[in-house]
């Protein structure tokens, strides 16, 4: 197993308990009380955990975003497709909203293929690879970083996202219930529902670990949104109720453009 994916299996084994020694750490992982010492060091540095005296904790509650340094290698085959997909909704010379999500990331390699985009961004990390494409004009919001997640949020923020149309907006989310799109934050949520707003054409990426899940905030309802693209189709209970809705569902076996 990688470090990265061991990682990840501790994350999700101490979201779930809430703590857990070294000891089983290493029991459960197959690995020696040596390697889980040094894997929570460096996750403890990150910001995703904390640790007590003979084991770790969560550092945020299961509410909170996860870092991004963990989510940006999450389902990447997942996110390239949905990404592919996305980039057929985009046209030469659009202006585009982009959120902070590692999903919405892996676009931007594509905008190369396009003349005279404007784009912009709540995300450091995504404004970073933004700045290596040809032919875009890239414009960040300002406002307060939000720590471990390379989120730009707050008032400032708002502010700033409402004075600016878009003809498209790609947006992520935490999970998809049957009510529609969540988000573990409040201010992600807000921030997003202002996109959804000040945009002609909204896309929802979002792959297909996040159908059934439910956080904090209701980001918007399928009648609001006018694709959700994801890496394969979502279960019947979903498929039925968006169908009710304007909403397109996009697949790499059902482009419904």
């Amino acid at each position: 197993m990688l470090t990265l994916e061991r990682q990840e299996e501790i994350l999700e084994i101490l979201n779930k308990n809430k703590s857990a020694t070294v000891e089983e750490l290493a029991k459960e992982l197959f690995v020696s009380g040596a390697t889980i010492r040094r894997d929570l060091r460096a996750m403890e540095k990150q910001g995703l955990i904390k640790r007590s005296h003979g084991g770790a904790m969560p550092f945020k509650s299961s509410a909170e975003e996860s870092a991004f340094a963990i989510r940006e290698q999450e389902n990447t085959v997942a996110k390239k497709s949905i990404a592919n997909l996305a980039a057929k909704l985009i046209k030469n010379g659009d202006s585009v909203f982009m959120d902070s999500s590692s999903t919405a990331g892996m676009v931007v390699p594509l905008f190369n293929n396009f003349q005279f985009l404007s784009v912009t961004t709540t995300g450091l990390r995504n404004a970073l690879l933004l700045s290596q494409t040809n032919n875009v004009k890239i414009y960040i919001a300002g406002g307060q970083i939000q720590n471990h997640s390379n989120s730009i949020i707050g008032t400032d923020t708002m502010d700033y996202i409402a004075r600016i149309h878009a003809d498209i907006s790609l947006i992520s989310c935490s999970g998809v219930d049957l009510n529609g799109f969540t988000d573990s934050s409040i201010e992600q949520s807000k921030l997003k529902q202002q996109m959804r707003k000040n945009s002609n054409v909204v896309a929802v990426l979002c792959d297909s670990t996040k159908f059934g899940k439910t956080f904090l905030c209701t980001n918007f309802h399928f009648d609001e949104v006018d694709y959700l693209i994801t890496d394969k189709t979502p279960p019947i209970e979903f498929v039925e109720k968006i169908a009710e809705t304007k909403c397109k569902i996009l697949t790499p076996e059902n482009t419904n453009f």
